[in-house]
């Protein structure tokens, strides 16, 4: 006579746990990829915004602010940049930081590592190119003539 049976044996649990540790693994370079892929871009999304509120202040205040890369008036911290207005010297307004380990910030284009936004919202001098990049991607950030901010995927040209 077969007795109603109630619960599993050992040998079903541990199926389901390998089979289960065998998904994870699979799964694993593809989470750490996305992971990557997700962090590069919201850096690439925060300089942008930080460039457009170094353009809403020097419109707002009608005083010349710059975005820093290198040759700044002030220290740049390792990996950062500065949001600067005009003054003598330059005073920092914003100090950046944080942006997740691995990314980089690259002024491709800018001339001596900054980009000025003038009183009336435009760009001084060359427009701007930055690239934020990491082991796995990149992204462009553009600024035109009249200081309008575009992120595009790739790299700077």
């Amino acid at each position: 006579m077969i007795k109603n049976r109630q619960g599993i044996t050992l040998m079903e649990l541990m199926i389901v746990v390998m089979v289960a540790a065998l998904l994870a693994a699979a799964a694993t370079p593809w989470i750490l990829g996305t992971i990557e892929s997700y962090r590069v871009r919201s850096a690439a999304w925060e300089v942008a915004g930080d460039l457009r509120l170094a353009r809403q202040r020097a419109v707002s205040t009608q005083v010349r602010h710059r975005f820093c890369i290198s040759n700044c008036d002030s220290p740049v911290p390792t990996g950062g940049y500065l949001l600067e207005r005009q003054g003598t010297p330059w005073t920092v307004d914003l100090v950046r930081a944080d942006l997740p380990n691995g990314v980089a910030v690259l002024p491709t284009t800018l001339t001596d590592g900054k980009l000025t936004f003038e009183a009336k919202g435009g760009v001084s001098g060359a427009l701007g190119c930055i690239d934020v990049t990491n082991a796995t991607e990149g992204y462009t950030i553009k600024t035109a003539i009249s200081g309008r901010v575009r992120v595009d995927k790739g790299a700077c040209p």
